[in-house]
């Protein structure tokens, strides 16, 4: 599992972009900024083939994070460079998948986190950084940089376009066609009808689990986006798991290793009730069965 999901590197510090000095604070706030730009939920405007390699980076960012978070796990690794025989996905008991689906549905990036990261990270040379390094990297196109900077949405869309014009005008980036193209009104229209058709969608299904009689009580307004978020995340999360299940829940039972030392270079979201996680773990132990 290891191997499948590291393919793209040997080396989990760089996943990070850190070093093997990296402090755990380093490790956990690049984690977290990281996480939330490639967090199934940001991926609402992805195509199928973008949201399978992000969720496939997501994955990889969480097997990494466990692995340099917890000290005894990383001094191995450290030791050893090598993560063959450090437990993976496939290696979970049922406390251990209880914990790798709690944590995806309502851990470290969540409603709450996203809010607390955008209040901080708006506004920021941090987030200016990040806003010029997407722009660089996928030359002006306004579609891939509201995918890739972290806690960004339609409503950050006028911010971004005015700070891009402006970074043009004094020659801190060069002007892009794309940008041109993807930064007009109808292109603008277009997301902002995309976020406004995921709210409508999300708000359905607020009513079809019956959150909208819940929420028409006196907490109505935030608490109402935080219950439709919640379902919208269901929605999303149940895709996610149906992947997991299909990769690690079936034949697959061969340990791969990476390679050696020598190439080391917010809780406002509900958890899963435990007929949940049991529905999930029974059709996995299933598939495992069958193996």
């Amino acid at each position: 599992m290891s191997a499948d999901l590291l393919s793209d590197t040997s080396d989990l510090y760089s996943l990070f972009s850190l070093t093997e000095k990296a402090t755990p604070e380093e490790i956990k706030k690049a984690y977290y900024k990281l996480a939330l730009q490639y967090h199934p939920d940001k991926q609402i405007s992805s195509t199928v083939e973008e949201r399978e390699k992000k969720t496939k980076k997501f994955q990889a960012l969480g097997f990494a994070y466990s692995i340099l978070s917890d000290p005894k796990k990383r001094e191995k690794y450290d030791r050893t460079g090598e993560t063959d025989d450090l437990p993976g996905i496939e290696d979970l008991g049922k406390d251990g998948w209880d914990a790798f689906f709690k944590e995806l549905w309502s851990g470290i990036v969540n409603a709450k986190s996203i809010e607390e990261f955008k209040e901080k990270y708006q506004g920021t040379e941090e987030e200016h950084k990040d806003l010029i390094e997407a722009y660089n990297n996928f030359k002006g196109d306004m579609d891939k940089i509201m995918a890739n900077v972290p806690g960004s949405s339609a409503d950050d869309e006028p911010r971004f376009r005015e700070v891009l014009k402006d970074a043009i005008k004094s020659k801190e980036i060069r002007s892009y066609k794309k940008f041109i193209e993807t930064s007009n009104s109808s292109s603008m229209n277009r997301r902002k009808k995309e976020a406004e058709r995921e709210a409508k969608e999300a708000e359905e299904m607020a009513k079809k689990f019956g959150l909208d009689k819940k929420l028409l009580g006196s907490n109505e307004g935030e608490e109402e986006l935080k219950q439709i978020i919640v379902m919208k995340q269901k929605k999303r999360m149940s895709t996610l798991v149906e992947s997991l299940e299909a990769k690690y829940g079936g034949n697959e039972s061969k340990k791969a290793k990476t390679t050696g030392k020598g190439k080391k270079n917010k809780k406002m979201i509900e958890e899963p009730t435990e007929e949940e996680f049991q529905a999930i773990q029974e059709k996995i132990k299933a598939k495992n069965n069958k193996a």
